[in-house]
């Protein structure tokens, strides 16, 4: 979401730089200055505001700068979540925690409308409904359902299928950590692998005690199955 201050250091670099100051926006949420002289480019390319933490930093990272979201629940009736915030907030998070070799496209979408196209993306994270404990207690949280594999192109295909669901968006940054490990060659930088080791021998045991209770609960239903095929019948 472009601030006004944005828009105005964008229309003063196509007045610059751009004949007759043409700006192109792409469906990637990217920004395009057109036709600029070649003897322009390395004095645009200068500019303070395409440069340092500028949210308009043509070297944004393999993942801030393939991010896509919807306009979420903020100026949106139909989103379930708020996706702008969380989305840059997130993936700048990974971004500073990982390396890559490789671009990794993340889209949101607030719902299943899907116009932030995350059946295309690499990983598309759409808004739903998630469960976490607080205070002894689950509760309702906003949460994402992942879907995993999407490409574009000639032969790009779609990931109609969600790889996991019901994932609160404040625990989101490790589950995204761990995908981009093991689908796309990331690599956890030192000063925070123990932090994720630590976060996936807990998924390990929360995985287990799910099994266990599951297990529990099939058996129950099972002797109460047996149980009622015993009793003698009454007609």
């Amino acid at each position: 979401r472009m601030s006004v201050n944005e828009m105005r250091m964008i229309a003063d670099l196509a007045d610059k730089y751009c004949p007759n100051g043409e700006i192109r926006l792409t469906v990637e949420q990217n920004v395009i200055l057109p036709n600029v002289p070649n003897d322009d480019v390395v004095a645009l390319l200068a500019e303070p505001a395409l440069n340092g933490d500028s949210r308009l930093s043509v070297e944004p990272g393999a993942i801030v700068g393939n991010l896509v979201s919807c306009t979420g629940a903020q100026f949106c009736g139909l989103a379930m979540i708020e996706t702008k915030g969380p989305a840059e907030e997130i993936a700048a998070q990974a971004q500073q925690r990982m390396v890559l070799d490789r671009d990794v496209r993340i889209h949101w979408t607030g719902c299943p409308n899907s116009c932030g196209q995350v059946q295309a993306a690499d990983i598309g994270l759409m808004g739903g409904p998630a469960k976490k404990e607080i205070n002894g207690k689950m509760k309702a949280v906003p949460g994402v359902k992942m879907f995993v594999g999407g490409t574009i192109g000639e032969h790009g295909k779609l990931q109609l299928d969600a790889e996991i669901g019901g994932i609160p968006i404040e625990d989101l940054l490790p589950h995204l950590m761990d995908t981009i490990v093991t689908e796309f060659g990331g690599i956890i930088k030192p000063e925070y692998a123990e932090e994720h080791a630590a976060w996936q021998r807990e998924q390990v045991e929360i995985k287990a005690a799910l099994a266990a209770e599951a297990a529990k609960k099939a058996a129950k239903k099972e002797a109460e199955a047996e149980a009622k095929a015993k009793a003698p019948s009454l007609s």
